[in-house]
């Protein structure tokens, strides 16, 4: 067995076309068939099921993808650590972000760490929290900053900073001058949210749980800046970041209300895999993030 096999294994179970995979790795699609033959031989397991013209994994496939896709990991982070070496002021960082934190909080981070780090190549990758945690798991970004709870023990998660949430509305909602609204007061209100996976939907609607709030969503919307602007429209009200909506609430575009006896605190998690190699370069943007983020009090 070797590193090759994994890498077409790995990438028929993640698409589950031979053709689609061999297009990709610029092979033959009899070479990556019997590729997976040779792999079944070696581990004496059938690892797809092929029902009509169509491939499905198997138990024994989806574990063996799990140590595989470990494998690779370490694999790629050892070459890696290699070329890293005391190379802390040059390099690549693959950096995750959910939206609130992607938006609102690295830009500003980033552009300060390029002024000490000019020949540092940055790509940052902002989606919900879900999307990803499952971009760290297949080593695509190095690490990432998200919002929500976690479920993998591949991930180590590490607290960043801390957030708060906030409700907002239209100027002229009736609660607006008050500066605060009963949570169970929501159930008369149109709630707009983001869509599932978002951490910020996550820590609202476990709060209401936990309250026993039964509300009524109007709208779900992909992303904060939308929220933002259906609120402005007047067609319901939201909860999110008070990092997001600092400029508006300035304008007097929209009104920022807290819950009346309760604080949504939440932590902005720094998360990276379990496998991965902490480079130099790694570790000086962290710490350097850590120095410059802004956390209310």
């Amino acid at each position: 067995m070797n590193e090759r096999k994994l890498v077409i294994f790995r990438e028929v179970a993640l698409h589950l076309n031979m053709t689609e995979v061999a297009n990709k790795l610029y092979m033959s699609q009899p070479a990556v068939s019997q590729t997976i033959q040779e792999l079944e031989a070696e581990v004496g397991v059938k690892l797809f099921d092929r029902i009509g013209r169509r491939l499905h994994l198997t138990l024994a496939g989806e574990i063996f993808l799990t140590y595989v896709r470990k494998t690779l990991n370490t694999y790629a982070e050892g070459l890696r650590a290699i070329s890293e070496i005391n190379q802390a002021k040059t390099g690549r960082l693959r950096i995750g972000a959910s939206t609130t934190i992607g938006i609102y909080v690295l830009p500003e981070i980033i552009g300060r760490f390029l002024k000490v780090y000019p020949a540092v190549d940055v790509a940052i990758d902002i989606e919900n929290t879900k999307y990803i945690v499952e971009r760290i798991l297949y080593n695509t970004i190095d690490f990432a900053f998200v919002e929500g709870s976690l479920d993998s023990e591949e991930v180590i998660v590490d607290d960043f900073c801390q957030d708060e949430l906030v409700l907002i509305t239209h100027p002229d909602h009736p609660r607006a001058r008050y500066a605060l609204m009963d949570l169970k007061e929501l159930q008369r209100e149109k709630l707009i949210v983001r869509e599932r996976g978002s951490g910020t939907r996550e820590v609202f609607e476990k709060v209401l749980q936990t309250e026993n709030v039964d509300c009524k969503i109007a709208f779900e919307l992909g992303n904060t800046e939308a929220i933002k602007k259906a609120v402005e429209a007047g067609l319901g009200v939201a909860c999110i970041s008070e990092r997001c909506v600092t400029r508006e609430a300035e304008l007097g575009k929209l009104a920022v209300l807290r819950f009346k006896g309760l604080s949504l605190r939440r932590s902005l998690n720094l998360i990276y895999h379990r496998d991965k190699y902490l480079s130099p370069l790694f570790r000086a943007f962290i710490d350097f993030a850590r120095r410059e983020v802004s956390c209310p009090d």
